[in-house]
């Protein structure tokens, strides 16, 4: 497998364990700009813009996932976290909200746009000081409430085709959650753009729409479109197999009634799991991570592929539950990411194994390596903004063990496909100097085609070596 070296790259200092989904790249303050978010165990979260710490919000608790996304479905971004005692708090930027913010007590905590601490008056105090010197700029919490504990994975997407924007959460218990931004006063619209209203936290929140329970442990999440636009949710399961979840409409667009179906419905889905019989698997106990909707070239196919990793190092293609190929690697990969890497606009797959070794695969089955040097605890790929206003660049992070996070940008990788070198006469005579141009001009006229005259010719340019 060919190998590359990256060279451009920032560092930053981030102390702390981090979780596989505690890390993303995303435009989080709406700026038009991507940034990068990282959480640890500390109940930190740090967000990082350009060349710089941008933010840094504390007291959290174990951060286990978080995410960015229209999570108020209101065409705008918004970061989520979920702590693994089981909090959720969404994070916004002040710039639309017109809402009196209210402290709310929970479990004898308060909650407020900051952060949650034990009740007392010289917390009263100290934190109403602390909200007069608010950084205006900076995110601001807008909502916080309880959820089930040990949460390992996050998605937001639409997962039913309604055109609203879904919170799935997959929980080490087995069991997928899915939940939906609850305002009563203008169901169609979050509290963050409601104007002129005071409206306490506990009135709008997230409700609980479904509840899945797997077979085995959940591995990853993502959302998949068939042939015909309808989404789906994959699960992955041990083994390099997935369940896959399914809304049923009508002909009217309505959800599917349950009585109507001899097959399993869960308030209007659909639920069955793929088998993929690998061939080289040994372990059915293995994890497996999943990617959906990867994209291809206009017209290649009827159906987005989706591609599996599994921990033992396999790594296939997807599409139509027919793998269309399958690749071994000699590393334990833990991550499995999209990209396009190579800017053709298909995606790339990107797999990342413990020992940092990252896998670069186009869905041609061609790949090369870059070997990072030191063990990872989280990695992620995406697009970042090196500078605010600038075209976004893609991007590997890596957390590493050694309280850093390495962020490689500009990845310079144009092709995929190694090609065989020749020789290049013409460009050979105008880069060396002038001497001896006139011995030279007559060996490149005198050369035949053959390959070891070319190769001699070359040894001869570049290191004197008589021919």
């Amino acid at each position: 497998m060919r190998a590359i070296s990256l060279v451009n790259r920032l560092e930053f200092d981030f102390g702390g364990n981090v979780l596989r989904n505690a890390i993303t790249l995303r435009d989080v303050d709406n700026d038009g700009n991507y940034e990068l978010i990282v959480g640890n165990e500390k109940g930190e979260v740090v967000i990082f813009k350009g060349k710089e710490k941008w933010q840094t919000i504390n007291n959290l608790g174990f951060v286990c996932c978080l995410a960015v996304g229209d999570i108020f479905n209101q065409n705008r971004n918004s970061l989520v976290i979920i702590t693994g005692d089981g909090w959720c708090h969404i994070y916004d930027s002040p710039e639309s909200r017109n809402t009196t913010e209210s402290v709310d007590t929970v479990d004898g905590q308060i909650l407020s746009g900051e952060s949650y601490e034990s009740y007392t008056s010289d917390s009263l105090t100290a934190k109403s000081s602390r909200r007069r010197n608010i950084n205006k700029k900076h995110l601001q919490r807008v909502h916080v409430q309880r959820i089930p504990a040990n949460t390992k994975y996050i998605l937001l997407d639409d997962i039913d085709g309604d055109g609203c924007i879904e919170m799935v959460l997959g929980l080490t218990d087995r069991v997928i959650r899915s939940y939906r931004w609850f305002d009563p006063f203008h169901p169609n619209k979050a509290v963050i753009n409601v104007p002129n209203t005071k409206i306490r936290t506990a009135d709008c929140k997230l409700i609980g729409l479904n509840k899945w329970e797997c077979a085995k442990q959940i591995g990853s999440v993502t959302l998949h479109h068939d042939n015909e636009n309808r989404p789906s949710l994959l699960i992955a399961q041990p083994g390099g197999t997935f369940m896959r979840i399914r809304y049923q409409h009508d002909d009217n667009g309505e959800m599917s009634d349950s009585s109507n179906s001899q097959s399993e419905y869960l308030t209007g889905s659909f639920i069955d799991y793929q088998f993929l019989g690998l061939s080289r698997m040994r372990n059915h106990n293995i994890s497996t991570e999943i990617v959906g909707n990867l994209k291809t070239k206009k017209g290649d196919c009827k159906e987005f592929p989706y591609a599996v990793a599994t921990l033992d190092g396999t790594i296939m293609l997807v599409q139509d539950e027919i793998i269309l190929w399958e690749i071994a690697v000699d590393h334990q990969v833990f991550a499995l990411t999209k990209l396009d890497v190579t800017g053709d606009g298909t995606d790339d797959l990107v797999a990342c194994s413990w020992d940092g070794n990252t896998y670069i695969l186009d869905q041609e089955k061609h790949s090369v390596q870059f070997q990072l040097g030191e063990s990872v605890q989280a990695f992620d790929t995406g697009f970042y903004n090196l500078v605010a206003g600038e075209i976004p660049v893609t991007c590997f992070v890596y957390v590493t063990f050694r309280n850093s996070v390495l962020l490689y940008y500009d990845i310079p990788l144009k092709e995929m496909i190694c090609r065989k070198f020749t020789v290049d006469l013409e460009r050979i005579k105008d880069v060396f100097a002038s001497e001896n141009a006139e011995e030279r001009d007559t060996m490149v006229a005198t050369l035949s085609n053959n390959e070891n005259d070319k190769r001699r010719l070359v040894e001869y340019l570049l290191y004197g070596v008589h021919m």
